[in-house]
């Protein structure tokens, strides 16, 4: 019944340890089975090879989070980062319980009563803080966001790697090298503050990491904004001079009038009034309908991707017919998702006969609608793959746009991600729901 209870709350400090740090919430089924290899994998594999048998365990978690995740650097170094934590805190506090009741460690854990309380205590130590350490660097520090560089990741994912298994190794097979468990306990200790400076290495790429994503930011939006400015002032630019030449319309054609020369007119109006109106461009026009969104820096993103999009050569339709004050969610993280699909949808229709874009911003019931629509070539991959890091219909080394795009919005319950193809159009339409936690 010990060894029972004792496998068993390991197997849900394991589980704790991966699914409430992983950047994404697995399914029910997912959960079960995690849970099930974690504890009968230390049922079967604890009682004929001991410590050892931990190795086991860890591989094959690994495994099921790589399949589960399919091969995401993030996830595997948060679970790595996790049973690193519930180990060497689970030596710290047998350590401290050992000199608190002034027992050694084996008569510790021979101690059957002992042995069962200290476990489920641990555990649920485990559960509640592994959820809260979750929470934090996933809601509050939102490291999915910032942490995108796949080769930062690959190194990060390396480095805990080799710090587990030579942890694992210290525990596993420290007795059989001679150590007892007060010196294992101890070297777990050195483990911890090895595991802290780890964390404190991490904290620092973060914040580096975080930093120059702002920065990226705000060059941007400052770029797109003085765009749009020199956009702003080449309008005005155009209103003055047709102002002057109106006046001037207008003196020459009632000269025409008076003397009764509708011949006169009609020739004066063909050669000189239209090319005068067409100096309001197209673009000029269309921009118009941009000062219906009353985010500068949301403003400024469309004004730069829609000036290029007509520069290019690429028939856009802009469809605003009401003001737009509230983005319902964080300025830079719609702006980054906004700025990928409009990438792609430039990118995408220019591969096409008929090059269209469509973009289209309503209210309903409160909820903000977002639908880009562009002529796109039929698809390689289906849509539900499009996500996956690596694939792309853009060929290799592509796709890591719509993968950062289910990161961001990996962070809120409020967003329905809707993307379609019938061809030659493909869609994507966000409906961001205001007052939904």
């Amino acid at each position: 019944m010990t060894y029972f209870i004792y496998t068993f709350t390991g197997g849900l400090c394991n589980y704790f340890s991966c699914v409430n740090l992983l950047p994404k919430k697995l399914s029910v089924l997912k959960s079960f089975l995690l849970f099930l290899y974690a504890f009968g994998s230390l049922f079967l594999f604890n009682h004929v090879y001991g410590q050892a048998g931990t190795f086991i365990t860890l591989t094959g978690i690994l495994i099921i989070v790589c399949i589960i995740t399919k091969n995401d650097y993030l996830s595997l170094g948060c679970y790595l980062f996790g049973y690193l934590y519930i180990i060497a805190f689970n030596y710290l506090f047998m350590y401290i319980a050992g000199e608190v009741l002034k027992m050694d460690m084996i008569s510790m854990l021979k101690h059957d009563i002992m042995n069962i309380a200290f476990s489920c205590l641990y555990c649920v130590y485990c559960g509640v803080t592994t959820k809260l350490i979750g929470i934090f660097i996933h809601k509050k520090l939102n490291i999915s966001k910032y942490l995108t560089n796949q080769h930062m990741l690959k190194a990060i994912l390396i480095d805990l790697f080799l710090l587990v298994f030579f942890f694992v190794f210290n525990f596993s097979y420290g007795e059989r090298l001679g150590y007892n468990y007060g010196v294992i306990a101890l070297n777990g200790i050195i483990f911890l503050l090895l595991f802290s400076i780890t964390v404190f290495l991490m904290y620092s790429i973060y914040k580096v990491t975080m930093g120059e994503q702002a920065y990226k930011f705000r060059m941007a939006q400052y770029e797109n904004l003085q765009s749009y400015t020199e956009k702003l002032e080449n309008s005005y630019g155009i209103m003055r001079k047709f102002k002057h030449d109106y006046m001037n319309i207008l003196s020459t054609m009632s000269g025409f009038m008076e003397e009764n020369d509708m011949d006169g007119l009609i020739e004066y109006y063909e050669k000189r009034v239209l090319p005068i109106s067409h100096s309001f461009s197209e673009s000029d026009t269309k921009l118009g309908a941009l000062s219906k969104i009353k985010d500068t820096a949301m403003k400024s993103l469309l004004s730069s991707k829609f000036i290029y999009t007509m520069e290019i050569g690429i028939n856009l339709k802009i469809e605003l017919t009401e003001i737009i004050d509230d983005l319902v969610m964080d300025t830079l993280d719609l702006s980054r998702i906004i700025g990928i699909f409009l990438d792609n949808s430039i990118e995408a229709a220019m591969d096409t006969n008929e090059k269209e874009l469509y973009y289209c911003m309503f209210y309903r019931d409160n909820d903000l609608y977002i639908i880009i629509r562009n002529t796109s070539l039929p698809l390689s991959h289906a849509i539900s793959q499009l996500c996956s890091h690596g694939i792309s219909t853009k060929g290799e080394d592509r796709g890591v746009g719509l993968y950062n795009v289910s990161l961001i919005l990996s962070n809120y319950n409020n967003i329905i991600w809707d993307t379609t193809y019938e061809e030659p159009y493909f869609t994507q339409k966000l409906i961001l729901r205001k007052g939904v936690k």
